[in-house]
């Protein structure tokens, strides 16, 4: 299943990002918000619950 961040909602707070086990959020490279990399993200593999989306305090982090 794929997350993504809805830029919009996004505040740049870098929760997210240093919370991802993967390295799979980066900051977008003209736009003031960060996106999921679908490639590496792995929903956090074999851990009970996905990292990001509890840490992000503007609920910008959807499952798509």
């Amino acid at each position: 299943m794929a997350y993504t961040i809805n830029p919009d909602a996004c505040v740049m707070c870098d929760s997210c990002r240093t919370a991802c086990p993967r390295n799979a959020i980066k900051a977008h490279e003209t736009e003031k918000t960060y996106v999921i990399d679908a490639n590496l993200c792995n929903d956090c593999g074999n851990m009970s619950a996905i990292r990001c989306v509890p840490q992000c305090p503007s609920e910008a982090i959807a499952k798509t």
